[in-house]
Protein backbone atom coordinates (compact mmCIF):
# COMPACT_ATOMS: atom_id res chain seq x y z
CA UNK A 1 0.00 0.00 0.00
CA UNK A 2 3.01 2.32 0.08
CA UNK A 3 3.25 2.52 -3.71
CA UNK A 4 0.83 4.54 -5.82
CA UNK A 5 0.94 3.13 -9.36
CA UNK A 6 1.67 5.40 -12.30
CA UNK A 7 -0.64 5.58 -15.33
CA UNK A 8 1.10 2.62 -16.97
CA UNK A 9 1.27 0.48 -13.81
CA UNK A 10 -1.08 -1.51 -11.60
CA UNK A 11 -0.86 -3.48 -8.34
CA UNK A 12 -1.37 -7.24 -8.10
CA UNK A 13 -2.30 -9.69 -5.37
CA UNK A 14 -3.05 -13.41 -5.36
CA UNK A 15 -6.78 -14.06 -5.57
CA UNK A 16 -8.16 -14.31 -1.99
CA UNK A 17 -10.76 -16.98 -1.20
CA UNK A 18 -13.64 -14.46 -1.17
CA UNK A 19 -12.87 -13.31 -4.72
CA UNK A 20 -13.06 -16.81 -6.19
CA UNK A 21 -16.84 -16.37 -6.30
CA UNK A 22 -16.34 -14.42 -9.55
CA UNK A 23 -14.64 -17.39 -11.19
CA UNK A 24 -17.22 -19.82 -9.83
CA UNK A 25 -20.12 -17.78 -11.21
CA UNK A 26 -18.74 -18.12 -14.74
CA UNK A 27 -18.50 -21.91 -14.58
CA UNK A 28 -21.74 -22.97 -12.85
CA UNK A 29 -25.13 -23.35 -14.48
CA UNK A 30 -26.92 -19.99 -14.64
CA UNK A 31 -30.20 -21.31 -13.12
CA UNK A 32 -28.26 -22.13 -9.92
CA UNK A 33 -27.44 -18.46 -9.34
CA UNK A 34 -30.11 -16.58 -7.32
CA UNK A 35 -32.03 -14.08 -9.43
CA UNK A 36 -32.00 -10.37 -8.63
CA UNK A 37 -35.36 -8.79 -7.78
CA UNK A 38 -35.49 -5.56 -9.86
CA UNK A 39 -38.36 -4.23 -7.74
CA UNK A 40 -36.16 -4.33 -4.63
CA UNK A 41 -32.84 -3.57 -6.26
CA UNK A 42 -31.46 -1.54 -3.36
CA UNK A 43 -32.22 -4.35 -0.92
CA UNK A 44 -29.98 -6.68 -2.90
CA UNK A 45 -26.90 -4.88 -1.51
CA UNK A 46 -24.95 -5.30 -4.73
CA UNK A 47 -21.28 -4.29 -4.40
CA UNK A 48 -20.00 -4.97 -7.90
CA UNK A 49 -20.88 -5.73 -11.50
CA UNK A 50 -18.69 -8.06 -13.54
CA UNK A 51 -18.38 -9.94 -16.79
CA UNK A 52 -16.08 -12.67 -18.08
CA UNK A 53 -14.17 -12.58 -21.35
CA UNK A 54 -13.04 -16.02 -22.57
CA UNK A 55 -9.27 -16.39 -22.93
CA UNK A 56 -7.02 -19.39 -23.37
CA UNK A 57 -7.42 -21.62 -20.35
CA UNK A 58 -10.12 -19.62 -18.60
CA UNK A 59 -11.60 -16.13 -18.35
CA UNK A 60 -10.47 -12.56 -17.94
CA UNK A 61 -12.90 -11.13 -15.39
CA UNK A 62 -13.66 -7.40 -15.53
CA UNK A 63 -15.04 -5.95 -12.29
CA UNK A 64 -16.38 -2.51 -11.42
CA UNK A 65 -17.77 -1.28 -8.14
CA UNK A 66 -21.46 -0.54 -7.63
CA UNK A 67 -23.08 1.81 -5.11
CA UNK A 68 -26.67 2.96 -4.51
CA UNK A 69 -25.70 6.33 -6.02
CA UNK A 70 -25.75 4.67 -9.43
CA UNK A 71 -29.44 3.88 -9.07
CA UNK A 72 -31.54 6.21 -11.23
CA UNK A 73 -35.05 5.52 -9.93
CA UNK A 74 -34.63 7.97 -7.03
CA UNK A 75 -33.98 10.87 -9.38
CA UNK A 76 -35.76 12.60 -12.22
CA UNK A 77 -34.16 10.76 -15.12
CA UNK A 78 -35.28 11.28 -18.70
CA UNK A 79 -34.47 9.09 -21.69
CA UNK A 80 -34.59 10.41 -25.24
CA UNK A 81 -36.65 8.12 -27.48
CA UNK A 82 -37.43 9.17 -31.02
CA UNK A 83 -38.04 12.90 -30.64
CA UNK A 84 -39.43 12.78 -27.10
CA UNK A 85 -37.94 12.76 -23.61
CA UNK A 86 -39.70 10.23 -21.36
CA UNK A 87 -39.18 9.96 -17.64
CA UNK A 88 -37.67 6.65 -16.48
CA UNK A 89 -40.13 5.09 -14.02
CA UNK A 90 -38.79 1.53 -13.85
CA UNK A 91 -35.66 0.44 -11.91
CA UNK A 92 -32.54 1.58 -13.76
CA UNK A 93 -28.90 2.24 -12.97
CA UNK A 94 -25.82 3.82 -14.53
CA UNK A 95 -22.59 1.99 -15.21
CA UNK A 96 -19.31 3.36 -13.93
CA UNK A 97 -16.79 4.64 -16.49
CA UNK A 98 -13.85 2.57 -15.23
CA UNK A 99 -12.95 -0.86 -13.86
CA UNK A 100 -12.05 -1.54 -10.24
CA UNK A 101 -9.97 -4.60 -11.07
CA UNK A 102 -9.19 -7.34 -13.58
CA UNK A 103 -8.96 -10.97 -12.45
CA UNK A 104 -6.84 -13.30 -14.57
CA UNK A 105 -3.86 -15.67 -14.41
CA UNK A 106 -4.38 -16.25 -10.69
CA UNK A 107 -4.00 -12.53 -9.90
CA UNK A 108 -6.17 -9.51 -9.16
CA UNK A 109 -4.84 -6.46 -11.02
CA UNK A 110 -5.95 -3.08 -9.68
CA UNK A 111 -5.07 0.57 -9.13
CA UNK A 112 -6.69 1.48 -5.80
CA UNK A 113 -6.75 -0.43 -2.51
CA UNK A 114 -9.60 1.80 -1.34
CA UNK A 115 -11.87 0.91 -4.26
CA UNK A 116 -10.97 -2.77 -4.27
CA UNK A 117 -11.58 -3.30 -0.57
CA UNK A 118 -15.12 -1.92 -0.95
CA UNK A 119 -15.78 -5.11 -2.96
CA UNK A 120 -13.35 -7.70 -1.59
CA UNK A 121 -12.14 -8.23 1.98
CA UNK A 122 -8.47 -7.21 2.01
CA UNK A 123 -7.98 -7.24 5.78
CA UNK A 124 -5.33 -9.96 5.46
CA UNK A 125 -3.39 -7.80 2.98
CA UNK A 126 -4.17 -4.15 3.72
CA UNK A 127 -3.54 -3.42 7.37
CA UNK A 128 -3.72 -0.46 9.67
CA UNK A 129 -2.67 -0.48 13.32
CA UNK A 130 -5.23 -1.55 15.93
CA UNK A 131 -5.67 0.33 19.24
CA UNK A 132 -3.35 -2.19 20.90
CA UNK A 133 -0.70 -1.69 18.21
CA UNK A 134 -0.99 2.10 18.49
CA UNK A 135 -0.38 1.81 22.25
CA UNK A 136 2.55 -0.52 21.61
CA UNK A 137 4.03 2.02 19.19
CA UNK A 138 3.51 4.82 21.74
CA UNK A 139 5.48 2.75 24.26
CA UNK A 140 8.42 2.11 21.91
CA UNK A 141 11.83 2.66 23.48
CA UNK A 142 12.60 5.42 20.93
CA UNK A 143 9.22 7.21 21.17
CA UNK A 144 7.94 9.54 23.92
CA UNK A 145 4.15 9.98 24.07
CA UNK A 146 2.87 12.04 26.98
CA UNK A 147 -0.73 10.78 26.83
CA UNK A 148 -1.17 7.37 25.18
CA UNK A 149 -4.99 7.47 25.53
CA UNK A 150 -5.14 10.78 23.65
CA UNK A 151 -2.73 9.39 21.04
CA UNK A 152 -5.04 6.42 20.40
CA UNK A 153 -8.07 8.72 20.16
CA UNK A 154 -6.40 11.09 17.70
CA UNK A 155 -5.04 8.27 15.50
CA UNK A 156 -7.15 8.33 12.32
CA UNK A 157 -6.91 5.86 9.43
CA UNK A 158 -3.85 7.53 7.86
CA UNK A 159 -1.96 7.65 11.17
CA UNK A 160 -2.73 3.99 11.84
CA UNK A 161 -1.60 2.99 8.37
CA UNK A 162 1.68 4.88 8.85
CA UNK A 163 2.22 3.33 12.29
CA UNK A 164 1.72 -0.16 10.87
CA UNK A 165 4.15 0.54 8.02
CA UNK A 166 6.80 2.03 10.36
CA UNK A 167 6.53 -0.93 12.74
CA UNK A 168 7.03 -3.35 9.83
CA UNK A 169 10.09 -1.49 8.54
CA UNK A 170 11.82 -1.65 11.92
CA UNK A 171 13.89 1.50 11.29
CA UNK A 172 13.31 2.76 14.84
CA UNK A 173 15.14 -0.26 16.21
CA UNK A 174 18.35 0.30 14.23
CA UNK A 175 18.72 4.11 14.35
CA UNK A 176 19.17 6.38 17.37
CA UNK A 177 16.83 9.26 18.12
CA UNK A 178 19.73 11.66 17.47
CA UNK A 179 20.42 10.11 14.06
CA UNK A 180 16.76 10.47 13.14
CA UNK A 181 16.69 14.06 14.40
CA UNK A 182 19.76 14.96 12.31
CA UNK A 183 18.25 13.32 9.21
CA UNK A 184 15.00 15.24 9.75
CA UNK A 185 16.88 18.55 9.80
CA UNK A 186 17.92 17.92 6.20
CA UNK A 187 14.23 17.95 5.25
CA UNK A 188 13.58 21.04 7.42
CA UNK A 189 11.44 19.03 9.86
CA UNK A 190 12.11 19.92 13.50
CA UNK A 191 12.04 16.90 15.82
CA UNK A 192 12.28 17.21 19.58
CA UNK A 193 14.42 14.61 21.35
CA UNK A 194 14.12 14.05 25.09
CA UNK A 195 16.11 11.42 27.02
CA UNK A 196 17.14 9.72 23.76
CA UNK A 197 13.49 9.50 22.67
CA UNK A 198 11.61 11.21 19.83
CA UNK A 199 8.87 13.35 21.34
CA UNK A 200 5.55 12.76 19.60
CA UNK A 201 3.63 15.99 18.86
CA UNK A 202 0.06 16.38 20.11
CA UNK A 203 -1.50 17.94 17.00
CA UNK A 204 -2.73 15.50 14.34
CA UNK A 205 -1.13 17.43 11.45
CA UNK A 206 2.28 17.46 13.16
CA UNK A 207 1.94 13.78 14.10
CA UNK A 208 1.38 12.92 10.43
CA UNK A 209 4.39 14.99 9.37
CA UNK A 210 6.62 13.11 11.80
CA UNK A 211 5.19 9.70 10.88
CA UNK A 212 5.60 10.40 7.15
CA UNK A 213 9.27 11.13 7.80
CA UNK A 214 9.69 7.97 9.89
CA UNK A 215 8.11 6.09 7.00
CA UNK A 216 10.67 7.69 4.66
CA UNK A 217 7.99 9.55 2.73
CA UNK A 218 9.58 12.97 3.35
CA UNK A 219 12.92 13.78 1.79
CA UNK A 220 15.20 16.57 0.61
CA UNK A 221 15.58 17.03 -3.13
CA UNK A 222 19.08 15.82 -4.07
CA UNK A 223 19.84 19.02 -6.01
CA UNK A 224 17.75 21.84 -4.54
CA UNK A 225 17.65 20.32 -1.01
CA UNK A 226 14.03 21.50 -0.81
CA UNK A 227 11.74 19.25 1.30
CA UNK A 228 9.23 17.04 -0.52
CA UNK A 229 6.52 14.60 0.55
CA UNK A 230 5.71 11.53 -1.51
CA UNK A 231 2.98 8.91 -1.17
CA UNK A 232 4.75 6.53 -3.52
CA UNK A 233 7.72 4.44 -2.43
CA UNK A 234 9.62 1.88 -4.45
CA UNK A 235 13.17 0.69 -3.92
CA UNK A 236 15.60 1.40 -6.75
CA UNK A 237 16.86 -1.90 -8.10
Amino acid sequence: GNWTPDSDEFLTIDIPAEAKIFQTALTVNLPSIPAVNPGKFLDEKIKALFTGVPIAGGHRILVQGFTPRQMLNRKFVFMFDGDTFNRVTTPAFALDTSLTCIIEDGKIKFKSFHKLRSIIDLSAIYREATDEEVREFAGHAKIAVDDSDMFVDIADQQIRKLIHAIANEGLLSVHTAKDIQDAAKETKLPIEVRNDKIVMPTERREIKELLRFLNEARYAGPISRRPYITNSRRLVQ
